[in-house]
This record gives C-alpha cells, sequence and structure tokens, in this order.
C-alpha cells in the first residue's frame, strides 16, 4: 500500500463496542471551493470557515481552484462537539490556539488539492448541476464510464 494512502483501521471502533478511543481524531468534511466553505473535524473539536449558509452555486464550465484563496477565512467558528454536540456555542474568540492549529491543517490539505469543475461540459449526467447540487460517485459497472453519461448532441 503506498505510504501516502489514509489507512487507519476504524472498523473494531465502529463495529464492535465503541467504548475507549477512535483511532482517528481528524476529518475533513468538506471543503467547497463554489461557496467558499471548509468544515474539519479535530480531537473535540469542530472548525467551520466560511459562511456556511452561502448559496453560491457552480458555473458549469468554471474550473475553481483548490487553494488558500477557495475558503473565506473571514467567517470562522469553533465547537467543542463533545462538551456541545449541539453546537450552540462559537468558542473561536476564546481558543485563538485551537483555531490556528486548525487552520494551519486546513491551509497544508488545500496545498495538495486540484481544481475542481463542477460539470464537465462533455460529459452528460455529471454532478453536481441544477437537479442535484451535490457531488455522486459514476457508476462503474458498466467499464471506465456508464453508457448514460456518454455526452448526446
Amino acid at each position: 500500500m503506498p505510504a501516502d494512502l489514509d489507512s487507519i483501521d476504524q472498523s473494531q471502533y465502529l463495529f464492535q463496542e465503541n467504548s475507549g478511543t477512535c483511532p482517528r481524531t481528524q476529518i475533513m468534511l468538506h471543503i467547497d471551493p463554489v461557496k467558499k466553505v471548509a468544515g474539519y473535524y479535530k480531537n473535540d473539536f469542530k472548525l467551520l470557515v466560511g459562511d456556511q449558509d452561502s448559496t453560491n452555486k457552480c458555473s458549469g464550465t468554471e474550473f475553481y481552484p483548490l487553494n488558500i484563496d477557495s475558503i473565506d477565512f473571514d467567517v470562522i467558528q469553533l465547537f467543542n462537539i463533545t462538551a456541545d454536540p449541539n453546537e450552540a456555542d462559537d468558542i473561536s474568540s476564546d481558543n485563538a490556539d485551537i483555531v490556528t492549529d486548525m487552520v494551519n491543517d486546513l491551509t497544508e490539505y488545500l496545498k495538495e488539492q486540484r481544481p475542481l469543475q463542477c460539470q464537465l461540459p462533455t460529459i452528460y449526467g455529471s454532478y453536481p448541476n441544477d437537479v442535484v447540487p451535490y457531488y455522486m460517485p459514476w457508476d462503474f459497472s458498466e467499464g471506465y464510464l456508464p453508457s448514460s453519461a456518454i455526452h448526446k448532441q
């Protein structure tokens, strides 16, 4: 297995009695360069960056870079999801060190990403689109691309 792949075995924690500590301590929830938002869990904390209620939409032919400019860092919220599972209290102003650490993790992650194109103009049925505003995996059972994905002119 390549060394750069994430390979933390969580099966015992997920399928057995999940007492104790989960082996995974970090989860990148989402990075959306269209809405300029991100979400990230680390230990007991959840960081939300950008306006999570943004109504920005994908332009079908635009590329959206995944880099430091992809996210609106002017809006930052931090929640202790263990003490506050309903995420009612934003504790970012009292925890600048945790925010800084998590933002640094997020920016390092962004350095390794490739640009996003919302909808490839030559592939019929790609996502997101006007009907399905989120990403879905292709059904590869027919080979590399399903016949339904071939652009119909």
